[in-house]
């Protein structure tokens, strides 16, 4: 039996490597699933774990290792096997274990963890955990999973390690699988699972920094610090400021603290307190490059060109080709009028980093400026000034290559947003319609002609079609006439009308959802048409229909016959004199104004793709700029 082939492994006398190996090969012969293929595997890996010891036990000039060879073979037949008693620490556990006592195992085990959380120098070395994973027992299939959850449980509490060691432990558990599962996060706190995938995902704090704070309160301080952070993240300016005095007054000198004040102040609009914190880190970390750049932006948004021109600098000097240092220190230049120096700014950081576009949309405009300005000169004096800048500028060639690039990226991203523009605008189109039962067009027209209070019929005829208007019929009647829409062979949706009869003797009475409908009332004397999107117990017990906006439009010829024929079927002709109806329009009703029937409020639908829509504008005029000035003096 060749082990290495069963481990999928180079033979190695890396332990780590060994057990990960184990880890990846146990996913596939679980006990419970595979029970001989796990036995294999198990004993596999405890024959390779032992030559592995052995190898660390023996020089390595008597030992080698070769893909067919399961044990070490020795260069000296007689070189005894030592056997050495190890001290209990974190860093080695397995030797004084009492391997027919899992209990104790695993309670000696969680005292080394204990024992490495509180000692704070240890605790945020990342090979303290490593070397403390590397237990035989957290690799043990029958007690890894109580391991797992005592030691997830322990973290509840004790929780304030830097992102590495969260990384190893994520690589010994997968507990970021485990949570995905309800029974693990009801199991544990839902609020502590978000907290270690955050420990994963995020940049997370440096911890090295309180290491010379003998005397501090390290866990409280790291809670405030924690929350500061945290808040920030969630603009939560209130909490934060509570946060980081708190943690401000335990201890004043952590940079990583500072920072957050800093970003804390920015957010506030307190640059001067910015720059109190940012400079303080500077006085404690002199090379903190990252303080440096957060001055020089503060310097430059607050118009002090000159002083946020000499951070660049400073940034500089210590890594030249700083992308960003370079890119702030090329706008300084162009705003203290220096035109030349930016020029040879952009070009290095152009050098540095080809794809900066907005580097090469500033460069592309200095050169054109200065040719504007040259081609002012009187011709005499232009042709030599031509020629001089020319070759000043050099030649076109190495920022033609550039440009193109720019310009295709550029019309492929105003493309791309005017195609998700023309997407989103239909989106909203179709949800403006809906909820307001009109297109904007015919609101457009409501704000322009006003909104008529009808009171008379006289004053019905003397409007046109697509009018608002308000009004209140009575004695209202349902005549059973559905309006409904229907999709032609070309899926292009029309509206029609029918009545119950025609329905009910087509079986499609049951199979139409109407969208509309039709009713009859008088205003004054009157009787007309109305259409309504529904029906309410008010209505038809006190046949009183008020609303505040409808909208007039034209009767089609079959609702007219429809009518006569429904007024007969209903013996509502006693009631309502077909001649005496308008015949020539009728009212589609948007809005009653019953309490029962509020005018519904906008869908979050409208909303969203309106903001959708605003960013993408904003992609594609921010993309037509930058072609245009890319192109202007290309």
């Amino acid at each position: 039996m060749n082990i290495w082939r069963i481990l999928d492994i180079d033979p190695t006398e890396d332990i780590s490597t060994i057990k990960k190996a184990y880890a990846k090969k146990l996913k596939m012969h679980h006990p419970e699933d595979d029970p001989e293929g796990y036995q294999q595997l198990r004993e596999t890996y405890d024959r390779a774990i032992k030559m592995a010891k052995q190898r660390e036990k023996i020089p390595k000039a008597e030992v080698t290792f070769t893909a067919d060879t399961e044990a070490p073979v020795q260069t000296e037949e007689d070189t005894p096997v030592l056997t050495v008693q190890r001290r209990l620490s974190f860093q080695h556990i397995d030797a004084t274990l009492d391997r027919n006592n899992p209990v104790e195992q695993i309670d000696t085990f969680m005292e080394q963890v204990k024992a490495l959380y509180d000692d704070f120098p240890s605790r945020i070395n990342p090979e303290n955990w490593t070397k403390l994973l590397r237990s035989d027992l957290v690799w043990n299939i029958h007690q890894s999973r109580i391991v797992s959850d005592r030691l997830f449980h322990f973290l509840h509490e004790h929780h304030h390690l830097p992102k590495s060691v969260w990384l190893i432990l994520e690589d010994g558990f997968q507990w970021r699988e485990l949570i995905q599962k309800p029974f693990y996060m009801d199991k544990h706190s839902k609020k502590f699972c978000q907290y270690y995938l955050k420990q994963l995902d995020e940049p997370g704090l440096r911890f090295d920094t309180l290491l010379a704070a003998t005397h501090l309160d390290r866990d409280k301080f790291l809670s405030y610090r924690d929350a500061a952070y945290q808040a920030l993240k969630e603009n939560q300016l209130e909490q934060a400021s509570n946060s980081l005095n708190a943690a401000i007054a335990l201890f004043a000198d952590d940079p990583e603290l500072l920072r957050l004040q800093g970003e804390y102040c920015q957010r506030i609009g307190d640059p001067d307190g910015a720059l109190d914190a940012y400079s303080r880190i500077i006085s404690i970390q002199p090379d903190d490059i990252d303080s440096y750049l957060a001055r020089a932006y503060i310097w430059y948004h607050k118009q002090h060109v000159t002083e946020a021109q000499k951070e660049c600098e400073y940034i500089l000097s210590q890594l030249p080709n700083h992308p960003e240092a370079l890119s702030l220190l090329g706008k300084c230049e162009l705003k203290l009028g220096k035109a030349a120096q930016a020029k040879v700014t952009f070009e290095k950081l152009l050098a540095a980093s080809p794809h900066d576009y907005e580097a090469l949309i500033l460069l592309t405009q200095i050169r054109g400026n200065m040719l504007k300005q040259v081609k002012k000169l009187p011709a005499k004096d232009r042709k030599h000034a031509l020629q001089q800048l020319t070759s000043e500028l050099g030649e076109r060639k190495g920022l033609n290559k550039q440009i193109k690039p720019a310009i295709h990226f550029q019309v492929a991203v105003a493309t791309v947003a005017l195609a998700l523009i023309m997407l989103f605008q239909s989106l909203l189109y179709n949800v403006y319609v809906d909820h307001t039962k009109s297109t904007p067009i015919s609101n457009v027209e409501l704000h322009q002609n006003g909104l008529v209070k009808l009171s008379s019929p006289e004053a019905l005829k003397q409007i046109g079609p697509n009018q608002f208007v308000q009004a209140k019929l009575t004695n209202l009647r349902n005549l059973n006439i559905y309006q409904y829409t229907k999709t032609d062979k070309d899926g292009n949706s029309y509206t029609t009308y029918e009545n119950y009869l025609t329905l009910n003797e087509t079986g499609d009475i049951r199979k139409i959802t109407p969208s509309g409908y039709v009713k009859i009332g008088y205003l004054g004397d009157t009787p007309i048409l109305v259409i309504t999107k529904y029906s309410t117990i008010e209505i038809e017990k006190t046949g009183i229909l008020e609303f505040e906006m409808g909208q007039i439009i034209d009767i089609p010829p079959k609702v007219l016959v429809d009518t006569k024929n429904m007024l007969q079927h209903l013996e509502l002709t006693p009631l309502f004199d077909f001649n005496k109806l308008n015949q020539n329009q009728m009212i589609e009703v948007k809005y009653l104004t019953i309490p029962t029937v509020p005018s519904p409020s906008p869908p979050l639908a409208i909303y969203f793709y309106g903001l959708i829509l605003l960013v993408l504008c904003r992609f594609f005029f921010g993309s037509l700029y930058k072609l245009y000035i890319i192109t202007r003096f290309y």
